[in-house]
């Protein structure tokens, strides 16, 4: 499929999102206290993101994930708005705005920038109360939270897997698509991929081959999901290297949970 043929009404779709965005914020800063506007907020950022993956746009899609994150923290009522946080939201929306109107065939699948990384990961510091980034040294002082990438083209699916991954500890990175999952891992560091077998892209099974083909995949946990895990996708999960094959949707899995306390237990020690 061509997905480029999909790229402008996209564009166009964005944009409008964009700018329900812009008009939700200033009505949140004139009451803080209001949650609708966190709602059409986080809303219009979750499909962005979505949008994004599934066209394969690294840098919108990591800018929208760390803005849904800072609006998490409102949404759950941990906190409210404050002069920082509105001043990157905006930001963020113009970054966004600007992305998204000079995206192309060629940005597709392109390794996602530093700089957007860089203020993304201020945003997610944000999310968590810290109001800036200062300096490499403070930055790497702080205690780092394990890391989950979180692959499934199904949204109930992904957001069922995220609680069960944060309450476990981890700070989760979800995408639809098993390509730019593919991609994300290689560019970054994870430790624990949790991945469904029939993605987009590049099926879990293949997903897990390909990380495990790489050195600083070989010791991390791959976790495969499956809607009916039958004992051929549980041989093949095995072949590929994945640590467990578990039932997807579930938010409790005796698997699922042990793999996780493993890896906490590993990092505490």
């Amino acid at each position: 499929m061509d997905l480029t043929e999909f790229l402008g009404e996209f564009q166009l779709e964005a944009g409008e999102k964009l700018d329900l965005m812009a008009s939700q914020l200033l009505r949140l800063e004139r009451d803080v206290t209001n949650p609708l506007p966190v709602r059409e907020l986080f809303l219009a950022a979750h499909t962005i993101k979505g949008g994004a993956a599934m066209l394969r746009l690294t840098d919108v899609q990591v800018l929208a994930h760390a803005v849904e994150d800072l609006l998490s923290s409102f949404r759950d009522q941990e906190r409210a708005l404050d002069q920082s946080s509105a001043d990157l939201l905006f930001q963020s929306i113009d970054r966004l705005r600007a992305l998204i109107a000079t995206a192309s065939g060629e940005s597709m699948g392109a390794d996602s920038d530093p700089r957007l990384n860089s203020f993304a990961a201020q945003v997610r510091a944000n999310a968590r109360g810290n109001s800036q980034l200062t300096s490499s040294a403070t930055t790497d002082e702080r205690p780092r939270l394990p890391r989950a990438l979180l692959v499934d083209d199904s949204a109930t699916v992904c957001e069922l897997h995220r609680m069960v991954l944060e309450d476990a500890g981890f700070e989760v990175e979800a995408c639809a698509d098993g390509q730019v999952a593919l991609s994300h891992a290689l560019a970054e560091t994870f430790d624990v991929v949790v991945s469904g077998l029939n993605n987009s892209g590049v099926s879990g099974f293949d997903l897990c081959s390909a990380l495990r083909a790489n050195p600083a995949y070989r010791n991390v946990a791959i976790i495969l999901t499956s809607a009916d895990p039958d004992p051929e996708s549980a041989r093949r999960a095995n072949e590929c290297g994945a640590r467990a094959l578990v039932r997807k949707g579930t938010l409790h899995d005796e698997r699922l949970s042990q793999v996780l306390a493993e890896i906490g237990e590993a990092r505490a020690a």
